[in-house]
């Protein structure tokens, strides 16, 4: 095993050979609770260009809140995606695995609610 893996590809080496510990299984929910995190602060980054653009006077007042709208919808699909799943022992693996397929481009997340820009570019 090499050190320079992420935290998430190291517990899937481990994985590999045995079970996770009891602290291994902290760090696992430290991950999700990380990517979680990261997920939410790119969807916010859209709302904050948005509300950049409204000081800027590139959007009016109903446009920035139609972007709060479609945030917030997406939010709660980013919340239902995390939650729904269940974080016990036995689905950490399951998480670590998209968490890292994720991080490598494949099967990446993405929101089925579209933002304003987004729906007038499809």
């Amino acid at each position: 095993m090499t050190y320079d893996l992420t935290p998430t590809q190291r517990l899937l080496e481990v994985l590999k050979q045995r079970e996770l510990t009891k602290a291994e299984r902290a760090i696992a929910r430290e991950q999700i609770g990380r990517y979680y995190a990261k997920k939410l602060a790119n969807l916010q980054q859209h709302l904050f260009e948005a509300l950049e653009k409204r000081h800027t006077g590139e959007l009016d007042p109903f446009e920035v809140d139609e972007y709060i709208h479609h945030y917030h919808k997406q939010s709660q699909e980013l919340y239902v995606y995390i939650n729904t799943q269940s974080h016990s022992n036995a689905s950490l693996p399951h998480w670590l695995a998209a968490i890292e397929a994720d991080e490598q481009g494949r099967n990446v997340w993405q929101p089925k609610t579209m933002l304003p820009h987004e729906e007038q570019s499809s």
